[in-house]
């Protein structure tokens, strides 16, 4: 067996190589399966009850995968070391009497390292002179999105604004003095972090050219609906931004890595290090191309949880993408039986007017 710290530097050097082919995933998706079997009870419990054991398997395509829903039995923590070693926990949002998925993690060095090759491979716009729509990760330090944010911060920003702060209350000066130069600025945040921004603007702002902006997370379980298309229309009215300056991330306290999608009607991509099925809910085979079905992520970057996981997002696969295996797939949405969650839901509950 592998020593978890040897599959932990293969997984650095394949992020930092710049492209993980089909043979080289599939190779140390393997390993990553065998040392969570081994290492992980709750998880090889549930393998055992499917049948399925390391020696059993040849393809990534077989490793069992776990619902989000998973992380949130307390008793049975999905960790591949001892919890006492946990040296950083991200929780899911919800409120307080809500129960919350937990992600432990014994170091965050291939969890930040994650972050950084993800945006260098997918060639995503440097964030330099940034304004942050979220919580700094001090005043969030469960919130795995603030941490992301900060990861980015500290790689790539010049300058860096945190325009929400301790209380939820978004600092709306701060906001407009720092788009009215020549520099051209990132704009970071939840779905819901720019309703209330552009709900607060007294009047239009015009961001200078060569300005971006990200937004991440959706609308279930608050009070709000918005088409994609609308809220970009609003991007355009309130910032000057058109739908291509726009990014979209997706990801989740679940995971360690992230997909970006830009504009309208693209689908999302993640890193070498993810490959993702959609298969029906209730047969678990792979979709037709274009038919919608339950998402199943795998991340190699989840080393010391679970690798595959299986969301409540909807979504569906090109003909195109699944012939020659992209790592691409279009969101649909959330399941309508599923819970709400989502970080965008949080930002939501902080920004809301008392």
């Amino acid at each position: 067996m592998s020593h978890p710290l040897s599959i932990e530097h293969d997984l650095h050097s394949a992020m930092a190589g710049g492209g993980l082919g089909d043979g080289a995933f599939n190779a140390l998706a393997l390993r990553v399966f065998k040392h969570q079997f081994d290492n992980n009870t709750a998880y090889q419990n549930h393998c055992k009850a499917l049948g399925v054991a390391p020696e059993n398997l040849t393809h990534w395509h077989e490793i069992p995968a776990v619902t989000t829903d998973a992380f949130k039995f307390v008793e049975c923590p999905l960790v591949t070391f001892p919890i006492g070693q946990t040296q950083k926990t991200f929780l899911t949002s919800g409120t307080t009497s809500e129960l919350k998925g937990c992600h432990h993690f014994p170091s965050l060095d291939l969890y930040d390292r994650s972050i950084t090759a993800s945006w260098q491979e997918l060639a995503l716009p440097r964030p330099e002179n940034s304004i942050f729509l979220t919580p700094e990760p001090g005043h969030a330090p469960h919130s795995s999105l603030s941490h992301m944010m900060g990861v980015l911060s500290d790689t790539h920003s010049r300058k860096s604004i945190w325009a929400v702060d301790a209380s939820g209350r978004l600092d709306m000066e701060s906001i407009t003095a720092a788009v009215t130069g020549n520099r051209p600025v990132a704009l970071l945040g939840t779905a819901l972090a720019y309703l209330h921004l552009f709900e607060q603007l007294t009047h239009p702002l015009t961001l200078p050219p060569g300005s971006w902006a990200m937004e991440t997370g959706g609308y279930k379980g608050t009070m709000r609906q918005l088409e994609k298309g609308d809220l970009y229309r609003m991007f355009t009215n309130k910032l000057g931004l058109a739908p291509d300056s726009i990014i979209n991330e997706y990801s989740m306290t679940e995971l360690s890595s992230q997909f970006y999608t830009r504009g309208l009607a693209h689908p999302h991509t993640g890193p070498s290090w993810t490959r993702v099925r959609v298969i029906n809910p209730f047969t678990e085979t792979d979709a037709l191309a274009g038919e919608p079905g339950h998402l199943v992520i795998y991340d190699l970057a989840n080393l010391h949880s679970v690798m595959a996981i299986r969301t409540q997002d909807l979504a569906s696969r090109s003909g195109a993408d699944l012939a020659d295996g992209r790592n691409a797939f279009t969101l649909l949405g959330r399941d309508p039986s599923a819970l709400p969650r989502g970080c965008s839901r949080a930002a939501d509950h902080q920004l809301r007017p008392s």
